[in-house]
């Protein structure tokens, strides 16, 4: 199987390929941010040609050669956690990169992921510019919005995914995967043994508000005895779904994901992309609160025990939350496979 990828980041398309697909030839890659290449080529053989701006990429040279071409452009304009500027943004105009790519390269089968929120901006406009554009270069397009702890791994991180086929027959016979019930909780991702800077002091509070001077920073609760009822945020439309539970929150002023304090029997966060200043996911390990790790991260966004970290903690928070949950695309990947005959491979 041949695969390229655009906005790369970490290889998670690389990473669930391998696990679906008895070959893998990676034909590019393509990553902007020069940490993310590190990672990347720590952990995957180097693709014939890893390529750094999207915009100096001509693919017609690889028209006819790519099976399955993946990428998630930058979410920030689409995000609701962002400033919303939309495909008008300076990232947010890169949807029409990935879009032109489509079209000088026609892989037999595309993946295209971002935040749910892009649906939403101006009005759907936009997206559904996108996909018409999409559908009008041949394509045939499913669109779902899929939740990481959908499919074994307990993070709740929603993204919308568009897998695009060029052959009919093929886009009739895929789907996605059910639902699958969530058998762990976010304390089943934990490391035993954590170092001692992840835990937060009163002075890593503090920091957190460092510009106030009237703070007088504390931890609600500081203990389990301290607990009150438990904040529940449904991740879903139903009560019976798999809960984030926001066990408390820290005695602050600014925004509120930054003072929740999130409980181990529940689901992770969106695992975002956190850099400095304490504003990784928090946790109460009784009886004290700490952040998640970067390897939780990497581990609650699907990458393996041996993902080699080869950069600083806080380039590894940002890559982790810009990754597609590996988990996530190996179950696209799977669906894709089972979408052709048995008897030929991707290509044929």
């Amino acid at each position: 199987m041949t695969l390229a990828t655009l906005f790369s980041g970490i290889g998670a398309p690389e990473f669930a390929a391998r696990e679906v697909f008895s070959e893998v030839k990676a034909i590019f890659a393509c990553e902007i941010d020069k940490f993310a290449r590190q990672s990347y080529l720590a952990n995957h053989e180097a693709p014939t040609v890893f390529y750094d701006d999207v915009c100096d990429l001509d693919a017609r040279a690889y028209a006819g050669q790519i099976d399955i071409l993946v990428g998630g452009s930058p979410c920030q304009d689409f995000s609701i956690a962002g400033q919303r500027a939309g495909e008008n943004g300076e990232r947010g105009n890169l949807i029409w990169q990935f879009y032109r790519v489509v079209s000088e390269a026609r892989p037999i089968v595309f993946v295209y992921e971002n935040v749910k929120g892009f649906l939403s901006i101006n009005g759907g406009k936009s997206y559904q510019r996108f996909l018409d554009a999409l559908r009008g270069l041949g394509y045939h397009c499913h669109a779902e919005v899929l939740n990481t702890k959908d499919y074994g791994i307990p993070q709740n991180r929603e993204r919308l995914y568009i897998v695009g086929f060029l052959n009919a027959d093929e886009y009739h016979a895929f789907s996605y995967a059910p639902k699958i019930p969530l058998k762990l909780n976010l304390g089943d991702m934990l490391d035993r043994e954590v170092d001692e800077k992840y835990f937060l002091s009163d002075k890593a509070i503090a920091c957190l508000k460092k510009k106030e001077n009237n703070f007088q920073g504390s931890f609600v609760p500081k203990s389990l005895c301290d607990v009150g009822n438990c904040i529940m945020t449904t991740a879903g439309s139903r009560r019976t779904d798999n809960f984030i539970k926001v066990i408390g929150k820290l005695d602050i002023k600014g925004n509120d994901i930054l003072k929740r304090v999130y409980a181990t029997d529940g689901v992770a966060p969106t695992i975002h992309t956190a850099q400095g200043g304490n504003q990784e996911p928090k946790i109460l390990q009784e009886p004290r609160i700490r952040k998640l790790t970067p390897r939780e991260c990497l581990r609650l966004q699907g990458f393996p025990e041996g993902f080699k970290i080869v950069v600083s903690d806080t380039q590894t928070y940002k890559q982790a939350g810009n990754a597609m949950s590996v988990n996530v695309v190996k179950m696209i990947f799977e669906r894709i496979k089972l979408s052709k005959n048995k008897d030929f491979r991707l290509g044929a």
